[in-house]
């Protein structure tokens, strides 16, 4: 078994839409680190799934529920930290506004 300490995510912003953000590919993975920060000047509402292998996202997936960022808020997503996610499940995630509110996120993955 090997222990790798992995960026999941570089910094990058999310869509307006779901879109798929990491994918355990061959290991099974855990969230150590997830931010979101938004860079607008007005609040914007962001949702992030773990979605099993094969799945949709929709509220059975849903870890975070259209979290209001304030204004330049970075958040730190204690609802992720920890959380597993098994090989071929995969993180989708979306926010109000299209390239406000940047993404980060990090972790193991163990194979």
């Amino acid at each position: 078994m090997a222990v790798t300490l992995k960026q999941f995510t570089p910094a990058q912003y999310l869509t307006g839409s779901a879109a798929t953000y990491y994918t355990a590919t061959n290991c099974t993975a855990r969230v150590d680190n997830c931010t979101l920060t938004n860079t607008d000047t007005t609040a914007i509402a962001v949702t992030v799934y773990i979605i099993a292998s094969g799945g949709t996202a929709s509220a059975d997936e849903t870890i975070i529920s259209a979290k209001s960022l304030s204004a330049g808020e970075c958040y730190t997503c204690p609802e992720l930290v920890g959380k597993t996610i098994p090989s071929g499940s995969f993180v989708q995630a979306f926010a109000g506004t299209t390239n406000k509110v940047v993404i980060h996120m990090s972790g193991i993955e163990v194979t």
